[in-house]
């Protein structure tokens, strides 16, 4: 009689056991549905502001280039149609057709595409366009917006470390050793900025480069450095990522990219330090940056 009153309860418990598992297991799916969901949601806004046009229209700047010399409003005038800064428009004054070219390239309403650097992080990139590029010096700065992760648009960061022959050193996604790459990847994407130290001596940001060249070379990648590491690893990285790289070759000649103190710097910290100047803006608003 024990028995058969043991074995009649133990059934019931057993579903109610069943039961309350089928609850917990479809409860989580609901919530990895809309987790997910809003994953790429997320990603799609990300995707829909990858590229930005100037909120301003396009205006005839031959007047402008003819000029034998240029004034501040003449400066300003030419960075808002072509996004390019004092520096590399000094550099380029009389080749017309080239400033042309970047006049171009910034008001290009591009078709954009998508492609996977891993299988959680998407790259929007233009369609059959490279973007022109303007004449980049050692020790300059490459950032994008167009990489994001679940909704975060961390983008991408790069240190030019041999601007003669077309070389960033970059850290590009986990598994892979920071390594020297030309900037063709950067021109493709939907949007970059070329950033450069301001007020510095070429010299000096040249030493920075060849510095980062010296010792950030082949450094296994790690999101959380900074986080689970420490973020200054004076010349001997134990792991980076694209932006701890880019601020330790700054930090380590006393030059403090990141413009809100976090654990870690992220792209957007770079962008928005005071420490930079813009030699190219494409993709972005010209007036906002990356903002």
């Amino acid at each position: 009689m024990k028995h058969t009153q043991v074995k009649k309860g133990f059934f019931p418990a057993l579903r109610r056991i069943l039961f309350r598992v089928l609850c917990v297991v479809c409860a989580l799916t609901v919530t990895l549905a809309f987790a997910a969901f809003f994953c790429l949601i997320s990603d799609e806004v990300c995707a829909n502001n990858a590229r930005t046009l100037p909120p301003y229209a396009r205006e005839n700047i031959l007047p402008v280039l003819e000029k034998q010399t240029w004034t501040e409003e003449d400066y300003d005038f030419l960075y808002r149609q072509t996004g390019l800064g004092r520096a590399p428009l000094d550099a380029l004054k009389g080749q017309t057709q080239r400033i042309l070219a970047f006049q171009d390239a910034l008001f290009y309403d591009a078709e954009l595409a998508c492609s996977w650097t891993t299988p959680t992080t998407p790259h929007e990139y233009t369609v059959n366009y490279i973007a022109p590029l303007a004449p980049i010096e050692d020790g300059d700065i490459f950032i994008t917006s167009s990489c994001h992760t679940y909704g975060w648009q961390h983008g991408h960061a790069a240190i030019v470390t041999d601007a003669e022959h077309g070389r960033l050193l970059q850290s590009l996604a986990l598994g892979l050793l920071s390594a020297e790459q030309s900037p063709d990847w950067f021109r493709q994407s939907a949007n970059f900025l070329v950033l450069r130290l301001k007020g510095v001596s070429a010299e000096e940001r040249a030493a920075i480069a060849q510095h980062a060249q010296e010792h950030y070379v082949g450094v296994p990648y790690d999101v959380f450095t900074g986080i689970f590491s420490p973020r200054d690893q004076g010349d001997d990285l134990v792991s980076t990522n694209c932006c701890h790289l880019v601020w330790q070759a700054f930090y380590a000649f006393g030059y403090d990219l990141d413009t809100d103190g976090g654990l870690i710097c992220s792209c957007r910290d770079i962008a928005a330090s005071p420490l930079l100047e813009v030699v190219q803006v494409y993709g972005f608003d010209p007036l906002t940056l990356w903002n």
